[in-house]
């Protein structure tokens, strides 16, 4: 803003200077106007070049660097620097105003988001389970905690919350290394002396809408229940959460991003026939989810210019069965998968240090309980 008012102050005093120069300083005003194009000019495409990013800004900062330093040197030919009454002054002026403004920059776009700590409380836990008067139907209750404790704003990518029972049969024996692999790549903790077998889901679902923002000390908390049928030989209970933000001062999702969400399937039709496939590296062929996508902007205008256009997106994925999975058949087991992304359909992922600017972070909870502990919470 600074530098636009002197800019300003250059062209009105450019008019006189190319006329009748009735003012004293016209000249002045005008170097000073060409030293602020120089600068702020500069300093853009220093920007550009350390992002490595291509826009058609790029041009404009070339072009203009270009402009202020012919103008430099018709003024300098004019000896506009003699008729300054102080020009040792100006000069430190302008080094000081230029050493200001780029500390000032490097202080609210660099230093501030990456010093400041987002501080989120993110838990989940299970509450007194009740069993029905049949006691045929166990009732557990899971409390699952999103606060913003700290003092950024963050936007919500995606959420996930998921239940799921597992048989809990005793092994006297004890398993071994084969099936710690098999617990392992189905993304299960390593019981030896439980024989988990395949999961059933009991319930899933979001725990806030994607693109929803919580402010320093909004609470997003939520409460659902679940019911394990006591005949179903389920010996184990897990509850899982995930959550994904960005922080608000390192960038901001579209207003579009909350009624974004796009279905695989044909809502529409009654046999909700699946139309259309997600990318491979967020689920295979056939398998049904829905889609939070929008483009990301970043937290300056400045930073707008010099950067490409990223999006981020969050999948929300009910994988089919097929042999080898870790659920029963007929079943499903939903995961989430978030990425920052150069194109609108999430094909071409960014890199690691690529995402690192935006402040992307996924938390992951698991908690478990077997089904006679969850019993014995409910008769106390």
């Amino acid at each position: 803003m600074v530098a636009s008012l002197v800019e300003a102050i250059g062209m009105l005093g450019l008019i006189d200077y190319w006329r009748k120069r009735s003012l004293r300083y016209s000249g002045e005003f005008v170097l000073l106007g060409v030293l602020a194009v120089l600068m702020t000019n500069l300093v853009c495409l220093v920007m550009q070049i350390e992002g490595g990013d291509y826009t058609p800004w790029l041009w404009l900062w070339i072009g203009l660097l270009t402009w202020a330093a012919w103008a430099l040197w018709v003024l300098n030919g004019q000896n506009v620097w003699q008729r300054i009454p102080h020009p040792q002054r100006f000069a430190v002026g302008v080094a000081v105003s230029t050493v200001i403004g780029a500390a000032g920059m490097t202080y609210s776009q660099m230093y501030v988001p990456y010093s400041t700590p987002a501080i989120i409380d993110f838990s989940s836990s299970f509450g007194r389970p009740v069993l029905d008067s049949g006691k045929k139907v166990l009732h557990v209750p899971a409390h699952i905690v999103l606060k913003n404790s700290g003092s950024v704003r963050i936007y919500v990518v995606g959420t996930l919350w998921k239940v799921r029972g597992l048989p809990g049969d005793y092994l006297k024996a004890g398993t071994g290394l084969n099936e710690w692999k098999d617990d392992m790549l189905a993304g299960r903790p390593i019981l030896r002396h439980d024989d988990l077998g395949p999961s059933r889901l009991l319930g899933a679902g979001e725990i806030v809408w994607g693109g929803s923002w919580l402010d320093p000390g909004d609470d997003f908390s939520t409460d659902v229940t679940v019911k394990v049928p006591m005949d179903s030989g389920m010996g184990r209970v897990e509850i899982q959460s995930l959550l994904s933000y960005i922080r608000a001062d390192r960038c901001k999702l579209g207003n579009d991003y909350k009624d974004s969400f796009k279905f695989s399937w044909d809502t529409k039709s009654n046999d909700k026939r699946h139309t259309w496939d997600a990318p491979k590296w967020v689920a295979d062929s056939g398998d049904e989810f829905f889609r939070y996508a929008s483009r990301i902007y970043r937290s300056s205008k400045i930073l707008e210019m010099t950067r490409s256009s990223d999006y981020a997106s969050a999948w929300w994925v009910a994988p089919k069965w097929h042999e080898g999975v870790g659920w029963a058949e007929g079943d499903t087991d939903p995961y989430m998968k978030v990425s920052i992304s150069r194109d609108p359909q999430a094909e071409q992922q960014l890199t690691d240090s690529e995402q690192e600017p935006y402040g992307m972070k996924t938390l992951e909870l698991w908690r478990g309980q077997t089904v006679d502990q969850l019993l014995q919470a409910g008769r106390k």
